[in-house]
């Protein structure tokens, strides 16, 4: 009998063991898991603090978290919350129309260049938060540019904010404009939000294109800009990157957001200063 020999080297065996794995797991069968995912329900309250540069009232909102989809918050009522800008106390109401939902006092307004404490306390909670006042910088160029001819239609670029991150919000109305006043108000009114974080991050670069918005000649443009403190700059970060910049290609792990509350809370305490005007695109 004839004896055969092959020699094999070692890069044509990996090659081998290759093809025999892929052809191992495209013969393999499928097998249904059903997965007992457990959850710990965590005894935290969601806080939403803002205060501004404005005399009027202002808010913090206190919440149960939900462990539901689209389920409803309920809200933490009979709480104590102070805001201490460091030299005074003020506290803060509860509004009988709106529970959970806290109110200061109708002449409280916050100071640029200055930082202020919040401070919650409910049962045997103490939950407190500092946020700095920080200037904010005049509107960005915003330039609006014809995309369609007939009927004439523009879209609008913003470039980003200058020397700070910021947040600009601009409300668009063309429910005047002869030929769209009998539309909805959903067709003729709409809203943007601009962000500008300072930070590099590669999910910005990334990020999904948005929502195109086009409007004709005589639309009004109602615009806010207001300052981003460090830390709601990172809280920003982490909620746009759980929403709007998900399913980039650098993508992150979903969690709570980042918080500069203490521990027993989640959400922001954030102090802006806000400016707004008012403008026509012809």
């Amino acid at each position: 009998m004839k004896r055969l020999c092959y020699h094999i080297n070692r890069k044509n065996l990996h090659r081998i063991l290759l093809l025999l794995g892929v052809v191992l797991f495209m013969q393999s069968c499928t097998e249904k898991i059903e997965w007992d995912l457990k959850y710990q329900e965590e005894n935290l309250i969601v806080v939403e603090a803002k205060i501004t540069n404005e005399v009027k009232r202002h808010e913090v909102k206190l919440r149960w978290p939900v462990f539901e989809l689209n389920g409803d918050p309920e809200p933490v009522v009979g709480a104590e919350v102070v805001i201490h800008d460091g030299r005074m106390l003020h506290p803060l109401r509860e509004d009988p129309l709106s529970p959970g939902t806290y109110l200061t006092a109708p002449d409280f307004a916050g100071e640029v260049n200055k930082g202020y404490q919040l401070r919650i306390r409910y049962g045997d909670k103490l939950i407190t938060a500092i946020a700095f006042m920080r200037t904010v910088t005049p509107f960005q160029f915003m330039r609006p540019f014809p995309v369609q001819t007939n009927p004439l239609l523009y879209e609008v670029y913003i470039s980003n904010s200058d020397n700070g991150a910021a947040i600009v919000r601009m409300e668009l109305d063309w429910s005047h404009v002869p030929g769209y006043d009998t539309l909805a108000h959903d067709e003729n009114h709409a809203l943007i939000y601009h962000y500008t974080l300072n930070s590099v991050d590669v999910n910005r670069i990334f990020s999904p294109d948005q929502e195109h918005v086009r409007f004709p000649p005589g639309t009004i443009v109602f615009r806010e800009k207001e300052s981003v403190s460090k830390e709601y700059e990172e809280f920003l970060r982490g909620l746009l990157s759980e929403t709007d910049w998900r399913g980039g290609v650098f993508d992150v792990l979903p969690g709570n957001a980042r918080t500069n509350l203490t521990e027993g809370a989640i959400g922001y305490f954030t102090a802006a200063e806000v400016i707004r005007d008012t403008l026509v695109i012809d």
